[in-house]
């Protein structure tokens, strides 16, 4: 393959800084890979760099890239172009060589110079400082010495400045191609024609290199797990050098003669080989173990630089993008060429497992095969394999439209399908309790089988007719048929029990039937369900796709449940299982295993079936339309390393914030924005956050999407973000990343002006509260205008109409009495009439004046009212007691009235009816009240008048109820054989004179 001249320039400079042993010292010895590797691009499209001439990896887990167009740091889900590290600024976009050395990251410019970057400083070489042309790659010694190769020549720091090592220290002038630092702390310099290697210096930090290896037009060399380096001369291709003996040897390789364009190694041993359209990946003997092409998704043929993470994934920069290696958790089977996707898998024998293919076409057989637990393989003569069952005693039985077999004690034996069965697929088998065999074949329902002999439907005409999809037998001997549409039978001894949805069955068509310890599991279309012995019990998926196409189910001797649906592989723990099946409506957790870990078509939903079994090693083989694989539950790959997760970047509306101590927020932050992260390079998809917000959230949140959290109208104060993060297998970084702020207050949040509000609004409401009193008053006094009028109306009516006429009668009785004899006993009963119409015009010009200004008329009313009394008692013979409690103050004018109606109604009815021997009068000016009681020791009243409140035609009681409530009070009348106390309590506000408010 012939390259263009630039670019094969361009591939001779990166395979001069392709190596980077930054972090491979020491790291722990990793499997060798398989055949079973994910492979992810990231191109520009994705954000990605492009012709990258460096890359490495922090303390953090971040990965930077140097590239052409600038620095790129990666944290497993988003490249980030950025023009600073750790806060400060980079002297030129323009990078070539990065590297991470403890809390440090080195960077080298194109155009010349250094920079060392730490969390609270930056260091830059310039000018003499620093190498004079362009650092293609750093690296530190384990004395603590740190190393650069420039385009010069090697180059060792000492204090803050750069020195050359050139012939003084052994080695020659000109840049070299490379340089690698061995397990025992020497370094390896490769020059054009020779090797030259520099033990630990002394304690002054001088180490002397020596020639070790003549070799001429010398490439690149990166140091094996082993020990030994690989070397590539241009005549003699790949070699192998041992720097303990300084011997030589070819490094055949196995690929195909493919072109040798770049090569590179990594920390499992393996040997990675550019060839211009893939890249192969070859063992450490030379042989080929997988190839990644361009068509198939490889961002470039050629690459420029690779890394060996602290996860164990391998990462490659090339002219296009960058691409990443990992070991899948599912290993895979390499089928022979032509299966087509129709595949099964049987338990054997000793941990066996037998494969078959079945062509539904008809155009092709297609022979199964034995693979076993080494790897070896063992083709037999069974044929497009429709369906297969493994028999209690170990026999395996297979099945298609033509033919069984029965393979036992290592032999074979086959059997015609009966004439009207030949040309359907056998669907599904089983050994029944008397050790006859089920077979379904498709459109024929189902038979038993034994030596030979046939019998539709086992003899039950009812199982004759449809055909089962699975079958199955549990340990207690019955036999399960799994239909369509909801619908499984149960043969047990003579009775056939058919249940569907009616027992709670709803799983759709059933595609796998499985005893389990204490019940039965069923997969179907639609799902999955557990029979308890009585009816179905749906579970469900708890926070993922749901189980759906479950056409496998392995149930393993500790209680663990493995499911095989369209999402892929899926674990159910035991503690888990038990936990859902108490409380099956809240579903259950399972950990998935999908294209992620290399799963890869769909499992069949028709046949063959089952799609997942488990053979005597412990292994589980699960067979889909694209590929055979297993996983071993005892030794499932994990990734131990929490991930780092750290706070990246704080955004408000107003701009954004590097998170920093101290960080303070303007006034009026309405809207707050918190980015995060976490260092998971394997596996970011399944990367989980927990974060909250100390002053906001009660509890942790938990989020497993945008690797953001957004908060909304927050409140002044202080505010501490805490963010954790597990990696896909479930490990949570020990220690949460923080971040605190605070919001300032704007004047109108603070708390002086929220106390000058609260006082603003407290004056506001008293001031609303003497309007409203004062709107009350002047409804009251337009009320009581309206009463004085009406009164004034009343008294100019009496006065002109009533006392007139009344004066005129008395005139007229004056006249008459006139004409009587002055000893007539007549002119004596008229005279005393004359007096009492005299006195009821005075009483009635009293009420006259009353009616026009209000008040007692002999000044108050504890007078009025013992006057009234004392009248009443010398009338009645009856003995009248006035009593009074503290200081007499002045009434309104309006009440007084009220309460003189109503005292002189209840004084008037204790002596006329009560037949009393006293009579009391109490008034009580304290307890912030005015109380009016009327008591006698007389016979009560009568239940009948308290009940109705009057007697027939008297309006006594009803009046002086009418005259509390306008007076602002209740009247209450307590009466018993001993008694009456007739009493009225006034509020001091309402009853004097000035006080009166409402």
């Amino acid at each position: 393959m012939r390259l263009p001249c630039a670019r094969f320039l361009h591939c001779l400079l990166f395979a001069i800084l392709a190596f980077s042993l930054c972090g491979r010292a020491g790291a722990a010895p990793l499997p060798p890979w398989t055949s079973d590797l994910q492979h992810t691009s990231w191109t520009r499209q994705d954000g990605a760099p492009s012709a990258v001439y460096s890359l490495t990896q922090d303390a953090s887990g971040m990965l930077w890239f140097a590239a052409t167009d600038g620095l790129y740091s990666f944290d497993g889900a988003r490249f980030v172009r950025t023009d600073e590290v750790f806060g400060h600024k980079l002297r030129s976009p323009l990078t070539m060589a990065v590297a991470a050395d403890g809390d440090a990251i080195w960077v080298s410019y194109q155009f010349g110079d250094i920079s060392r970057f730490e969390r609270g400083a930056v260091h830059h070489y310039v000018g003499e400082d620093s190498p004079p042309t362009t650092v293609f790659r750093f690296a530190r010694t384990p004395d603590g010495v740190m190393w650069a190769s420039s385009g010069t020549g090697m180059h060792r720091l000492e204090g803050e400045r750069w020195r050359e090592v050139g012939p003084s220290a052994g080695l020659p002038n000109g840049r070299p191609h490379g340089f690698s630092v061995l397990t025992d702390g020497s370094l390896l310099v490769y020059c054009a024609d020779a090797i030259y290697r520099g033990a630990p210096g002394s304690a002054a930090g001088e180490r002397r290199f020596v020639k070790v290896l003549d070799q001429p037009q010398l490439g690149s060399g990166y140091p094996r797990p082993d020990g030994k380096v690989v070397i590539k001369t241009r005549e003699r291709g790949l070699r192998l050098f041992d720097p303990a003996s300084g011997a030589t040897a070819p490094l055949a390789l196995h690929n195909g003669g493919a072109p040798l364009l770049g090569y590179e190694g990594d920390a499992r041993g393996g040997l990675w080989v550019a060839t211009g359209d893939a890249v192969q990946l070859l063992d450490g003997g030379g042989k080929l173990v997988r190839q990644f092409s361009t068509a198939a998704g490889f961002t470039d043929g050629i690459f420029n630089a690779t890394l060996h993470d602290r996860e164990g994934n391998l990462w490659f920069t090339t002219a296009n993008g960058v691409d990443r290696v990992r070991q899948a958790r599912l290993q895979t089977v390499a089928l022979p060429p032509g299966f087509v996707p129709a595949l099964s898998v049987t338990p054997g024998d000793g941990g066996a497992v037998w494969i078959g293919n079945s062509d539904r076409s008809g155009a092709f057989d297609f022979a199964s095969f034995v693979l076993a637990p080494d790897g070896s393989r063992r083709s037999t003569a069974i044929m497009d394999v429709s369906a297969s069952h493994r028999a209690p005693d170990g026999a395996l039985w297979f099945g298609n439209d033509a033919s069984l077999w029965r393979v036992r004690d290592g032999t074979s034996r086959r059997w015609p399908l009966p004439a009207g069965l030949t040309g359907r697929n056998v669907q599904a088998m089983t050994t029944g309790a008397g050790g006859a065999l089920w077979v379904s074949v498709i459109g024929h329902g189902v038979h038993t089988f034994r030596d030979g002999a046939w019998h539709k439907g086992g003899g039950r005409a009812a199982l004759a007719g449809p055909t089962a999809v699975t079958l199955a037998t549990d340990r207690q001997g019955r036999t399960w048929f799994g239909y369509t549409d909801n619908h499984i039978a149960i043969l047990d001894g003579e009775t056939l029990r058919h249940y569907g949805p009616q027992q709670g069955l709803a799983v759709g068509n059933a595609l796998a039937i499985v005893p389990g310890r204490a019940g039965a599991w069923i997969g179907g279309d639609r799902g999955l369900a557990w029979f308890d012995g009585e009816r179905f019990v749906t579970l469900d998926e708890r926070g993922g796709r749901g189980f759906r196409g479950v056409s496998g189910i392995v149930e393993r001797a500790d209680g663990e449940l493995w499911l095989h649906d369209t999402g892929g592989l899926a674990r159910v723990k035991a503690a888990d299982l038990a936990q859902a099946l108490e409380s099956p409506g809240a579903g259950v957790a399972a950990e998935r295993f999908d294209h992620l870990d290399g799963h890869r078509g769909m499992p069949a939903q028709m046949q063959p079936l089952p799609s997942l079994v488990q053979t005597g090693d412990g292994r589980l083989w699960f067979a889909t339309s694209s590929i055979v694989g297993h996983i071993d539950p005892a030794r499932i790959p994990r990734n131990p390393r929490p991930p780092t997760v750290m706070v990246t970047a704080i955004r408000t509306d107003q701009g954004s914030h590097a998170p920093a101590a101290g960080l303070v927020l303007p006034a009026r932050t309405t809207r707050l924005e918190i980015d995060f992260t976490a260092t998971a390079l394997s596996m970011p998809e399944r990367v989980r956050f927990r974060y909250r917000l100390t002053g906001q959230d009660l509890d942790w949140r938990e989020t497993s999407g945008p690797r953001q959290a957004v908060y909304t109208n927050l409140a002044p104060g202080d505010y501490l973000f805490e963010v954790v993060a597990a990696n896909e297998d479930g490990v949570w970084s020990p220690q949460p990343a923080r971040a605190a702020l605070r919001i300032d207050a704007a004047w109108t949040q603070t708390l002086w002006f929220r106390l000058a509000c609260a006082l603003a609004l407290l004056a506001a409401a008293w001031l609303l509260h003497r309007w409203r009193l004062a709107r009350l008053a002047a409804r009251l006094r337009e009320k009581m205008l309206v009463r004085t009028r009406e009164r004034e109306r009343i008294a100019r009516t009496l006065h002109d109409t009533f006392l007139q006429s009344v004066q005129a009668l008395v005139l007229r009785m004056h006249v008459l009495m006139g004409r009587l004899p002055a000893d007539s006993g007549m002119r004596a009963e008229v005279e005393d009439v004359l007096g009492r119409a005299e006195y009821v015009i005075e009483e009635g010009r009293q009420q006259v004046r009353q009616l026009r200004v209000p008040g007692m008329r002999h000044g108050s009313l504890a007078r009025a009212l013992a006057d009234a009394g004392r009248e009443l008692a010398a009338a009645s013979g009856v003995t009248f007691v006035e009593r009074q409690a503290g200081r007499e103050l002045a009434l309104d004018p309006e009440i007084e009235d009220e309460l003189f109606t109503i005292g002189r109604e209840a004084l008037s009815n204790a002596f006329h009816h009560a037949r009393a021997s006293q009579v009391t009068l109490a008034l009580d000016y304290r307890a912030g009240k005015l109380r009016l009681a009327v008591s006698d020791d007389g016979e009560g009243i009568a239940p009948e008048i308290l009940a109705s409140g009057a007697r027939q035609d008297h309006w006594g009681l009803p009046g002086m109820r009418e005259a509390a409530r306008l007076a602002g009070g209740v009247l209450e009348i307590d009466s018993t054989a001993a008694g009456t106390v007739v009493s009225i309590c006034i509020p001091v506000t309402t009853a004097y004179q000035g006080m009166r408010r409402a």
